[in-house]
């Protein structure tokens, strides 16, 4: 049996992120399913992911408001394939994976921008 899922403490993975050199913004999306999450080929690599994610970033949070996530972690998800994950109150935009997602959706939780200065 499984256990029951904590809305507030939503399990999600880092797939990309996009960097706005004129705002000095960057967009990190999350997802639901380590399959569609980006991947690190040495477990260094993605140590070196966290630690600058676990600076710690604001998403807008299901209960309203900001919340900081700081809590990422790693998983081996295959064979020399590391995947960056975290826990926290996501708001789903769409869920589904695969083909059973919307074409643009593909199993994202939240976009969320961090600024960054350069």
């Amino acid at each position: 049996m499984s256990s029951p899922v904590d809305p507030l403490n939503h399990k999600a993975y880092l797939p990309r992120w996009e960097r706005d050199e004129e705002d000095r913004k960057i967009t990190y999306q999350f997802c639901e399913f380590a399959k569609d999450g980006a991947h690190w080929e040495s477990l260094r690599s993605a140590e070196n992911a966290r630690g600058i994610l676990n600076i710690g970033m604001n998403i807008a949070s299901i209960e309203g408001g900001q919340h900081t996530l700081r809590n990422f972690e790693i998983e081996e998800f295959a064979p020399n394939h590391y995947v960056v994950c975290c826990y926290g109150p996501h708001i789903y935009l769409a869920r589904g994976s695969g083909s059973n997602a919307p074409a643009r959706a593909k199993s994202v939780i939240a976009r969320f921008h961090f600024s960054m200065v350069f």
